[in-house]
């Protein structure tokens, strides 16, 4: 059961047990868009409420009430924040619970803290996206319960960094951090690209009373950030406000909560969000051997010199277009093209590719609106949770070949063609870190570009590098953001589910179900059959093999049997190198 991390703070005071039912008093619902309850709406029970939001994207529901235990074992102005909370996402509540066979609607326990979490946290909860120690998962809850023990092998000194690591970031997006004994649900928040992730689970929670369950079991949503940024401070402020007219504050809790408060609206504070969305601050990072790379050539940059080497390299028109973003006063709305791109490569990423990767920004902007025949293909695709990464790539690549009506009178497709018609520039730069693939980038001053990584393994061969710009296509066609921006790297700090719904595009776009049919009017027979086809496609013998079994051609058994010989084949190739 999670709710124990490698700190001394695990341990919680007695006076904070959980006691259940007689503290869970349901609250009747007010209107669906905000509303203050006088203080009849629920009896003498309902002091204040606040809702805020729209059930159906994202809301909040907070209530404060007198303390069942009437302050007993509780600070006077904790003891004046006792309440009830709703969190809603996509139509459900994820407070709603079950306890002693009742089904309740709110989880209840002393606010304050929950409210003193959200201010502290404001700027990594809504703009930090990249997750602690590997991007192990597709949601942060998720990623949470994966990473939670460091690897078999790991050391000492190994293992406390990746707990460290793993404590500090659940601490700015688990809202049971801010529990303080209470019960609330598994909800993480973060950052994912232009978007806000919420994702939740049904994890145990230490303390809880053994016939206590959270009624969601798990899920996740993507929002904008306004969606889930204009209901949660609307809530805090008034909670706030309400509490500081009549708590006591001797201790000056709720004055310095008010200033925390007012701090959320500060146009000073964009510099610390895009930061966070950049995800390259200067914090101790885990042990290099843990994120697989060399520690002579590692070092942790920082944001403040990514910026400086885009003013060193480019001009104040080109600098400042690769760091525009949109945003309003409480969050940034739309990030920049230098956070987006570097908010997919390594935490600890080195200089050499900062410079690298910035040169590339500045050198392809133009100062009039670059109009090319990708503009008019493109389209937003946001992910659909209904559907799998690789269906909604399949569907995406049979819908361009359709639209651009593509020649397959040679037997391939021929994707270098399609990519200069479209306007693209291919260029080829060595980066230090082999694991990205490759890069992209397009915006309304930035020409089309895909940045082919040579010092990766997928640049090692033509099938791979075509496979790449199929991949990449994907992304500039149907990953930009509201502001019509993308900027991304392909390796294992992208968005996962961006990057398999890529690679599924790229797979069904050299290997059409056209061309597909034409090839295997009989049954397929073995690894030398699997090797022509690939060679007829000019594509590689792993991802003909993974594409078969998508489409039902194959059993697990017999794709299993191909790909070790698939593997076979490609060491006996690398020895004859050798």
């Amino acid at each position: 059961m999670e709710d124990h991390e490698p700190t001394q703070d695990t341990t919680e005071p007695l006076s904070l047990v959980y006691e259940p039912n007689p503290k869970h008093k349901p609250i009747p619902t007010p209107g669906r868009h905000g509303s203050i309850c006088p203080p009849h709406a629920d009896g003498p029970a309902v002091r204040w409420e606040r809702f805020a939001g729209n059930e159906d994207s994202f809301a909040v529901r907070l209530a404060f009430m007198p303390d069942p235990d009437e302050g007993v074992g509780a600070d006077p102005v904790d003891a004046a924040s006792w309440g009830s909370v709703e969190f809603w996402v996509h139509g459900q509540n994820l407070c709603a619970h079950v306890d002693q066979n009742e089904t309740l609607r709110s989880a209840h326990w002393y606010l304050l803290p929950l409210i003193e979490w959200f201010a502290a946290n404001w700027n990594p909860l809504l703009h930090e996206e990249k997750l602690p120690n590997r991007n192990i998962a597709e949601t942060a809850a998720e990623a949470l319960e994966l990473t939670r023990f460091a690897p078999p092998l790991a050391g000492e000194a190994e293992t406390l960094a990746w707990e460290k690591e793993r404590y500090q970031w659940r601490g700015r997006h688990a809202i049971r951090k801010a529990r303080s004994g209470g019960l609330f649900p598994n909800l993480v928040i973060r950052r994912v690209r232009d978007l806000v992730e919420l994702s939740w689970n049904a994890q145990p929670l230490a303390g809880a009373p053994y016939n206590f369950r959270y009624s969601s079991a798990q899920g996740s949503a993507l929002l904008t950030p306004d969606q889930v940024a204009r209901p949660l401070y609307e809530v805090l402020s008034a909670a706030t406000n309400h509490l500081a007219e009549v708590a006591p504050d001797d201790a000056g809790r709720l004055a310095a909560l008010q200033r925390s408060i007012r701090q959320i609206s500060d146009p000073a504070q964009n510099p610390s969000r895009v930061e966070w969305l950049a995800g390259v601050r200067g914090e101790s990072a885990p042990p290099e051997r843990l994120h697989h790379t060399d520690p002579q050539t590692k070092w942790h940059v920082r944001w403040s010199e990514i910026v400086e080497e885009l003013q060193e390299l480019g001009t104040p028109d080109s600098a400042g277009e690769a760091l525009r973003t949109e945003s309003d006063s409480i969050v940034v709305t739309g990030s920049c093209h230098a956070a987006l791109m570097f908010s997919s490569m390594s935490p600890t990423v080195t200089p050499n590719d900062v410079r690298t990767v910035t040169a590339v920004l500045v050198e392809q902007y133009s100062p009039d609106p670059v109009l090319t025949e990708l503009t008019t293909l493109s389209r937003p695709a946001p992910m659909n949770n209904s559907l799998r990464p690789w269906e909604q790539g399949y569907d995406l690549a049979e819908t361009l070949h359709a639209e651009l009506n593509i020649d397959l009178s040679a037997g391939w497709v021929d994707v270098h063609r399609l990519i200069e018609r479209l306007g693209v520039r291919v260029l080829e730069r060595h980066l230090d870190d082999p694991k990205i693939r490759a890069c992209c980038l397009v915006g309304r001053h930035h020409t089309p570009t895909v940045i082919q990584n040579t010092s990766s393994s997928f640049f090692r061969s033509t099938n791979a590098q075509r496979f790449n710009l199929a991949h990449e296509l994907c992304h500039l066609l149907y990953d930009r953001s509201s502001a019509q921006k993308v900027a991304i790297a392909s390796g294992p700090w992208a968005p996962r589910s961006l990057e398999q719904r890529a690679n599924a595009f790229a797979a069904m776009f050299l290997m059409p179900l056209e061309l597909i049919e034409a090839a295997i009017a009989d049954p397929i027979h073995d690894i030398t059959w699997v090797s022509s086809l690939a060679t007829e496609l000019r594509i590689n013998r792993r991802p003909l093999i993974d594409h078969l079994y998508n489409l039902t051609l194959m059993s697990e058994a017999e794709r299993d049997e191909l790909l070790d010989g698939a593997e076979l084949l490609a060491r006996g190739r690398r020895s004859d190198k050798g």
